[in-house]
Formats: C-alpha cells, sequence, structure tokens
C-alpha cells in the first residue's frame, strides 16, 4: 500500500485458510485523500483489508501472493487488496464459519460493522456506511456493499470491533457478535442468520473506553479498556439496578428549591453572551463542581475525549444544569424540560428531566428520549396560540451537539461569559473573584487577544458579518467542524476567514434540492444557497436534522441578509434571466393568481415567495392563499418550506428517515386504498415514472406483475432504498452545463453533438455537447431515496398492498 496507509494495532488475524488477513487505516488524515474509491488506483483506497501469504517469498516480497484475490490481474490495483473502501478498521475477527467481522470508525456522522467479502467495496469515500458523503464521485470497480450494523452518532462515537461468542458462561449470547463503543462505552450485540442481521440489542451501557476485545481458548470473551483494565460481561438482573439513581429532579440535591427553580448551595448560576436557538424556549443555566475544587485550562489537547487546548478542564463529577422554558401564555413561561450534563471521569453524561404541568418537579426522561405536546404564544396565529410538540432527547443523543471535537461544553466559555452582571460588574470578572478557576490568567489574556469577539445575532449594533458568523458558530459550527459530525466539508466557526470556511461559491455535495446553479452559499443571492434551503424547511433537508423541529424565523432573515450583502461575480445569462422571470413575478402577486404559481414551481422561486411572506409584504387574504397553493400537492422540497404557516395538527405525521421495516410489514393495507394513493393522491410520486395499466409515466419499469418478481418485503426494500441494487437501465446521470443549470434523469442518448437525459417528468431534455461542462453517472437509481419519507406508516402499507396485487395488468373498476 502506499506510506499513507498504517496498520491497526491488533488488526492482523489469520484465517481459517492460513493466510494472514491486515487491516489498513487512513484516520489520521482528517479528511479523506483524493482518489479514494474513484475506481481509478486501488492502491488508493484506504483502509482496506489485505490477504498475503506469509508462508514463503515471491519476486522481491518477502511474502506469496494468494492467487484469487480478487484484483491479481489489475495493471491499476496492488494484488494484496483483499477489501476495499473502509475507512477506519478498529479490530476484526473470524467467526467459526469463516466470515470475518470488521469495526469501521466512521468520520462524521456513521459507525459499521462489516462482513467483509471477497472484493468487497465498503463505499468510503462515497459513502459513510448508509450515509451518501460524495455521491457524484466515480466509484470503485465492485459494488458499494452495506453495512451489517451501522450506529449513528446520536449513540455510538467510535466503534471497536469484537467477536462472536462461543462461550458458555452467558448462554442466551452464544453465537452472537458482541462489540462496543470507545467513547461511550456501549456494548451491543447482533445475530447473522441466512445473509441477514436479526436480534441486534444494546447489551450494556458502560464507563469503559473500549479499546479491544480478547478471547479464551473456550471462547469467553473480555473487554479492555483504555485504561489498561480487563472486564467481561456478567448477568445483570433487573433487581440489581441502580435503585439510588436520582428519577426526580428534586432528588438531584441541584436545587435548594424546584418549584421556585432556586439553585441549592454551591450551584452557580450563570448567563450567556448570544444563545442559540431553542425552538423559542428561554435558558436558565448554572454550573456545580464537588467540594472546593477548581477550573483548571488544558495544557495539551485530546479532542477524542474533548479535552481542546486553552479551554477549561472541568473536575469529575461537575454539573451543568440547563432549564428550557416556553410561554404558555403572555408574560408566563413555564419550565419544560432540565437538561444535565455531568462528568463522569472523563466522560460527559447527558441526563434530561421533563417537568410536570404544574411545574413542582420534573422526572426523568426514558433513555430513548420521547414526545409531548404544548400550547405557546403564537401572536402570528388567529387564537393567539399554536400547539409544539416538544422533542425530550435521549441519553446518547445529546453527543450530536455536544462534540468532543467542539470541547463538549458550549456555553461555559470566555467569550460567552464576558458579560456585565450590573453596574461595573462584569461575570467572568466576578467569578474570578469567587475563585472558580484554579489560574485565571491564561483565561484573562485570551479574553484580551479576541480578535473576533461573539456577538448575539440580535443584536444590532454589531456589523451584519460578526452578527452572521456568530449565528453560525452558535447554531452550527459544534458539529460543522473538523470530525464533528456533518459530512460536508466545510466549517463555520467564526475565527475562520470566510474564504477558508469551504462555504461561499461550493457545489454541495449532499443534495441539491432543485436549486437553480446550486451553491453551498451562493454570494449576493440567497435563494441559490442550499445551507439557506436547509435553514428555511421542514422537510428533508432540514438543518439541524436534531435538536430543533421550529424554524428561528429571526435567525433566517439574519442569514439571507447576510447571503445577499456578500460580494458576488457578475451572474450566469441564465441567472440573470431567472430572476428577471422571478422578479416580475413577485411584482404580479397581488393582481395575477398565476404568479403565486409561476414562482411555486421552482425552488428558487419558492424561496422569494417564501421572503415575501415572512417580510409581511403581502395582504392577509393573500398570503392565505399562496400557503395553501404552496402545501397542496406541491413536491415535497417546496411544500416542506411552507409547513411552518399551517397548524400541526395539519402537517402530516410522517414516517421521516427512519423506517421500521418489520413494524411496516405487520400492518394489513388496504390494496382499494393503495391504488387510490398510487394513481390520484398528491404529493405521491410513484406514477411519476412507472406505468399500471395504461396510467402513469414510462420512465421506470413497469409494475404490472411486480408481485411475480418481488416479495412484499423485496417491494418495501426497493421503496426504502431504491440504490441497493440499481438497473443500469435506470441509472441517474447527471448533467452541468456551462452556465451552472444541473440536470438529473436517464441517459437515453449520448453522441458527440448532444446527450438526452429523461427526467421524472417523463421529458426528454437534449443538450448540445458543446455546452455540456461534466456528464457524470451518479451511481444512483432514478428513483429517489426517501420515497416514503412524507407518507404515514398506514399509508405505506396501503401502497404495498397495492403492489402486491399486480399480478396481471389491472382493469379499471
Amino acid at each position: 500500500m502506499r506510506t499513507a496507509a498504517y496498520v491497526n494495532g491488533g488488526c492482523l488475524r489469520f484465517g481459517p485458510d492460513g493466510l494472514l488477513y491486515i487491516s489498513t487505516g487512513d484516520a489520521s488524515s482528517p479528511s479523506p485523500p483524493d482518489g479514494l474509491n474513484t475506481g481509478q488506483d486501488i492502491s488508493d483506497l484506504l483502509a482496506s483489508i489485505l490477504r498475503i501469504d506469509v508462508r514463503g517469498a515471491s519476486q522481491d516480497r518477502p511474502y506469496r501472493i494468494p492467487p484469487d484475490n480478487p484484483f491479481v490481474n489489475r495493471d491499476d490495483a496492488r494484488p494484496e487488496v483483499w477489501a476495499y473502501g473502509l475507512r477506519n478498521p478498529w479490530k476484526m475477527n473470524f467467526d467459526d464459519a469463516g466470515n470475518l467481522w470488521v469495526g469501521d470508525v466512521g468520520r462524521e456522522l456513521w459507525e459499521m460493522i462489516y462482513r467483509i467479502e471477497r472484493g468487497g467495496n465498503y463505499g468510503w469515500s462515497i459513502t459513510e456506511g448508509p450515509q451518501p458523503v460524495r455521491p457524484e464521485s466515480p466509484r470503485g470497480p465492485t459494488p458499494i456493499l452495506p453495512p451489517a450494523a451501522a450506529h449513528s452518532h446520536i449513540e455510538s462515537r467510535s466503534i471497536t470491533g469484537g467477536a462472536v461468542y462461543r462461550g458458555d458462561r452467558l448462554s442466551q449470547l452464544r453465537g452472537a457478535y458482541i462489540y462496543g463503543d470507545y467513547v461511550t462505552g456501549k456494548l451491543w450485540s447482533f445475530r447473522y442468520q441466512d445473509g441477514r442481521v436479526t436480534e441486534r440489542q444494546e447489551i450494556a451501557d458502560s464507563s469503559l473506553a473500549i479499546i479491544t476485545f480478547g478471547e479464551t481458548r473456550e471462547g469467553e470473551l473480555f473487554i479492555v479498556g483504555y485504561d489498561g483494565t480487563i472486564h467481561r460481561l456478567v448477568p445483570n438482573p433487573a433487581e440489581a439496578t441502580n435503585s439510588k439513581f436520582p428519577v426526580l429532579l428534586s432528588e438531584t440535591g441541584l436545587f435548594e428549591s424546584v418549584e421556585q427553580r432556586t439553585p441549592a448551595t454551591g450551584v452557580i448560576p450563570y448567563r450567556i453572551v448570544a444563545e442559540p436557538w431553542m425552538d423559542g424556549a428561554h435558558a436558565e443555566r448554572a454550573i456545580a463542581t464537588p467540594g472546593t475544587s477548581k477550573l483548571d485550562v488544558y495544557r495539551s489537547s485530546n479532542a477524542q475525549v474533548g479535552n481542546l487546548k486553552g479551554q477549561w478542564a472541568f473536575p469529575a463529577e461537575t454539573v451543568f444544569v440547563k432549564t428550557l422554558s416556553l410561554e404558555m401564555a403572555p408574560d408566563r413561561w413555564q419550565p419544560v424540560e432540565t437538561q444535565l450534563l455531568h462528568r463522569d471521569g472523563e466522560t460527559w453524561r447527558g441526563y434530561t428531566f421533563a417537568w410536570n404541568n404544574d411545574g413542582t418537579d420534573a422526572e426523568l426522561v426514558p433513555t430513548g428520549g420521547t414526545e409531548k405536546t404544548y400550547h405557546v404564544v403564537d401572536e402570528s396565529m388567529p387564537a393567539g396560540r399554536r400547539q409544539q410538540t416538544w422533542r425530550f432527547a435521549s441519553r446518547t443523543e445529546c453527543l450530536v451537539c455536544h462534540t468532543t471535537r467542539s470541547g463538549s461544553i458550549q456555553s461555559f466559555r470566555v467569550e460567552q461569559l464576558d458579560r456585565p452582571i450590573g453596574p461595573g460588574q462584569n461575570q467572568l470578572t466576578h467569578f474570578v473573584e469567587m475563585g472558580l478557576f484554579d489560574d485565571p490568567d491564561p483565561l484573562l489574556a485570551k479574553l484580551k487577544v479576541q480578535p473576533h469577539p461573539l456577538t448575539g445575532p440580535s443584536d444590532t449594533s454589531a456589523d451584519l458579518q460578526a452578527r452572521a458568523r456568530s449565528y453560525l458558530d452558535l447554531n452550527c459550527a459544534h458539529c460543522h467542524i473538523r470530525g464533528g459530525g456533518g459530512t460536508a466539508n466545510f466549517e463555520m466557526r467564526r475565527e475562520l476567514p470566510l474564504e477558508r470556511t469551504g462555504l461561499v461559491g461550493e457545489r454541495p455535495t449532499q443534495g441539491t434540492f432543485e436549486l437553480f446553479a446550486p451553491e453551498i452559499v451562493a454570494a449576493g443571492d440567497p435563494d441559490r444557497s442550499v445551507m439557506f434551503y436547509r435553514m428555511a424547511t421542514l422537510g428533508r433537508g432540514r438543518m439541524p436534522h436534531v435538536g430543533s423541529r421550529v424554524i428561528d424565523e429571526a435567525g433566517l432573515g439574519l442569514i439571507r441578509e447576510w447571503i445577499a450583502s456578500l460580494p458576488a461575480e457578475q451572474p450566469s445569462l441564465a441567472v440573470r434571466k431567472l430572476r428577471k422571470e422571478q422578479a416580475a413575478a413577485l411584482a404580479k402577486l397581488r393582481t395575477d393568481e398565476s404568479a403565486a404559481r409561476e414562482l411555486l414551481a421552482s425552488t428558487s422561486g419558492a424561496l422569494q415567495l417564501l421572503t415575501a411572506l415572512d417580510e409581511g409584504t403581502l395582504p392577509p387574504a393573500e398570503q392565505q392563499r399562496i400557503i395553501e397553493a404552496a402545501t397542496d400537492g406541491r413536491p415535497p422540497h417546496i411544500r416542506g418550506l411552507f409547513e411552518r404557516f399551517l397548524p400541526e395538527s395539519r402537517r402530516p405525521k410522517r414516517l421521516g428517515e427512519s423506517v421500521d421495516p418489520a413494524m411496516i410489514l405487520s400492518l394489513n393495507g388496504d390494496a382499494k386504498r393503495g391504488r387510490d394513493l398510487f394513481l390520484n393522491a398528491t404529493g405521491v410520486q410513484c406514477r411519476n415514472c412507472h406505468q399500471v395499466g395504461e396510467q402513469g409515466r414510462n420512465v421506470g419499469p413497469r409494475l404490472d406483475g411486480v408481485s411475480k418478481r418481488l416479495s412484499r418485503r423485496q417491494l418495501l426494500e426497493s421503496i426504502l432504498d431504491p440504490s441497493a441494487v440499481v438497473d443500469e437501465k435506470f441509472r441517474t446521470w447527471l448533467v452541468q452545463t456551462a452556465d451552472g443549470r444541473v440536470i438529473s434523469g436517464l441517459l437515453i442518448k449520448r453522441t458527440d453533438h448532444v446527450v438526452v437525459l429523461r427526467g421524472t417528468d417523463g421529458k426528454d431534455v437534449r443538450v448540445p455537447m458543446s455546452d455540456v461542462e461534466q456528464l457524470v453517472p451518479a451511481q444512483k437509481s432514478l428513483m429517489p431515496d426517501l420515497l416514503a419519507r412524507d407518507l404515514t406508516a398506514k399509508e405505506l402499507a396501503d401502497l404495498l398492498s397495492f403492489l402486491q396485487s399486480l399480478e396481471s395488468p389491472p382493469t379499471e373498476p
């Protein structure tokens, strides 16, 4: 392999065939190097699994290349490669059946367990487990294979591969693959039968930094912590659970009076300079440190556990408290949730308490989180109130925001605490005088040289650039930093010069939402900016994807104004033409009902219409007409922009991005309702590409007789993951034109003079080759991902039943 690779400790295994398997890694690279999974040179495909025979030498090598290695006859490949497209394999093992299992540490969103196959391609850096990263890049010579198990960074941060348990002590786990996580200390198991993973479950939640596993000759399993300790699993009956753990906020000892939210002695309240968006909630904050301990400063960094040089080092048992309140009546704020962050040794653990309706106490939320509906003040609604569903985070969901790469603690920082608390008094100085810090001098010195002070987004005395960059820092930078959790290759830290953030002028890699000439941030043009779109929608692509369900209208206006203010180059002729057409449509809104339909035909036009609604420049009756038009039968990427104007009761209870196939398959569907859904329902796109009988469009394959080809489960899988198996006839191709347009569709014709693509509307688009800047296969089915996202569970079951009924061309009733 190239010199950039290294062999992970403990990642060498002799297989049942007597050959040596070696995993290589490239975790030292903060972003994937060019050439990964390109199909141009497999030797660049880090990390890989190598397979060699060390029982002899060959030519200039101290080992032999097995003749059945998959790439021995390729000139552009290293013959040692057995499988490729991994990111950072951490521990691998063979089971008794000869299956090779590997834990693969992800980068931003996912941690994976793979069953390694000969010549297998595991996707990096095209994909990170199930998450597309660079979907338009060329792929390796073999298909990308899915992980056997994938954990999002909501529940896992650094996977450690384990082994199939073969012992006798824990009979209920015999035959299960057991693995863990270095950061969260969690352990899971699953069984692998008939080519599928079954019975996956969490089996323990420890405080260990799980670095590896060991086995005895008898198949008993040991767990090794980073601190050098060795542990084993034992049965844990329910009666042995920790009954002393506080299940009520009043039992934590953090409040002298819970009902009045009066902190106990030693619990120090504080306020911050600039609040992030919290779905309209107000926050009360406090910190508690054990005994007389003080805060130190990290002299070096270990971002893996959240220690950043120059940031405060908190002693073990430190607790942060944040209580969030919603306005239930004018000027009456009621506590809804109290969040705790507890420093358990070197690890921060999150707990959430939900307040009762009387505001007298709060109860510990279950591990997986929960939801509750409230009615809050909203003067824009006719009744002055609206319904709001509040999400109480799961224990591990907290890690999505409190990332170790950002230092875990977001609010208790020098720049956030430097605020007045009275005439001539400063909060940070007050804490210094209290003796809270062991050595305050480095902190105060840092304060004096801040080149980019934090600014409250609503502080109109500050300049627009500072306010906007502070907003992005507060709400986005904890994920959108190197290793922070966002797959997009840009950063939001306000101290970075804008040209180094990777935001402005860059083409998005995670979806364009049919924007015209899209860029992550299109200088001077919010309506071509994917970042602005993601902030504006409640539908697919919403950002942040965790922690917020309400649009921050003031923040959205700020970012729109900032993007519009950025100096831009002369736009292309096509962009100028589009702007002129949309400006004309906007000018006709009051007098011509067709103007709104014209704008709603494109994402950029819909964003302009959304801004007109937000700015309140239209009469109420006209606004309501536009909202109804925008949310009735529009494609999801358009409808999501306007759903916030509807009451929650009128928003569809969608399946969302995470669909449980077993739950859908357990439902009894109604084929008649499914037929009506397929043929008539607005927002269901099946008929836009598929024909049933004489109805629908001839874009994708006909569905007559589909039940003879696919089982009910296979039909569901083809809907949920249409690109898992792609028929070459239905692969999506992308054309980027010289004037910035991006056109996608089936490749119908390609000559030296013209490219013809057929879109999902069934129409063919001809593009002269002289206008083609780039033509690439997207390695995806034309059928979009997440088609079921906007369906209810019952609707999807009905649709399946209709498809199952299609044994022959249906007749009209």
